[in-house]
């Protein structure tokens, strides 16, 4: 699979996903409850964070599809925006004991961080990848 599929398929189901399971947590079918003191206040404090993220796949995924050179910025934000999300997230759970209690949800939660980081660093060294494509001739890059 080339970097411009894996940007596309990876930036559409972080978006669709990520929108499908906040409507999940307020339309009460992913419950948030107090598992430890101040979850419900943590967990709750994502959604515009996530917006910011969703916003970021979405370019990222139409950027690329049309071949603009702006998927080259809006991939790697992404990734990165991912990547943040996974990283707080775990610690949150390890700092909390959180990522030690296996219910049901708390798996969710696990394969949740997984894919945030994993599918961050990808869109990151993917992204990167679709500079080549989008700008022939000339690759204008901070490192050049």
């Amino acid at each position: 699979m080339n970097s411009k599929r894996i940007v596309i398929s990876l930036a559409t189901f972080t978006a669709v996903a990520g929108i499908a399971y906040w409507i999940s947590v307020f339309s009460g079918i992913f419950p948030v409850t107090e598992l430890v003191p101040g979850y419900k206040t943590w967990f709750m404090s994502f959604p515009i964070a996530d917006s910011w993220l969703f916003i970021c796949a979405i370019l990222a995924a139409v950027f690329t599809v049309r071949g603009h050179p702006l998927a080259v910025l809006f991939a790697p934000i992404t990734g990165a925006s991912l990547i943040f999300l996974g990283l707080y997230a775990f610690m949150y759970g390890y700092n909390t004991g959180l990522l030690f209690i296996l219910t049901p949800d708390e798996i969710i939660e696990i394969v949740i961080k997984v894919y945030c980081l994993s599918a961050g660093s990808m869109l990151i060294y993917h992204g990167w990848k679709l500079t080549a494509p989008l700008s022939p001739g000339k690759v204008d890059t901070a490192l050049s």
